[in-house]
């Protein structure tokens, strides 16, 4: 087999020596390194941080929790944690009296 037909082979069109090939996987793993580094430092993700994505999604799950700043949503979250515990407590008394 020639070269071309070995790239071929391996679904490779168009890579017809594999310098070519090898410097465009060399390009295209110190993107994703970049990409990597960027989201690690909180740049990635159209400028928002880690942290930020997951306090707006916490945001979308608590009760009322829409338009409160960090602080104050985790001080919600605590409190609606308590109240489901409390919910759970409830229902396993009650399943218990009534014998579910």
């Amino acid at each position: 087999m020639n070269n071309y037909s070995l790239n071929n082979f391996h679904g490779l069109r168009g890579y017809s020596s594999s310098s070519s090939f090898s410097s465009k996987m060399k390009t295209m793993k110190m993107r994703r390194r970049q990409r990597r580094r960027q989201v690690a430092r909180g740049r990635g993700g159209g400028g928002r941080s880690r942290v930020q994505v997951k306090v707006k999604k916490l945001q979308m799950l608590i009760p009322g929790g829409r338009g409160l700043k960090a602080d104050q949503l985790f001080l919600q979250t605590a409190d609606y944690i308590l109240q489901l515990r409390l919910q759970v407590n409830v229902l396993q008394a009650l399943s218990k009296v009534y014998k579910l």
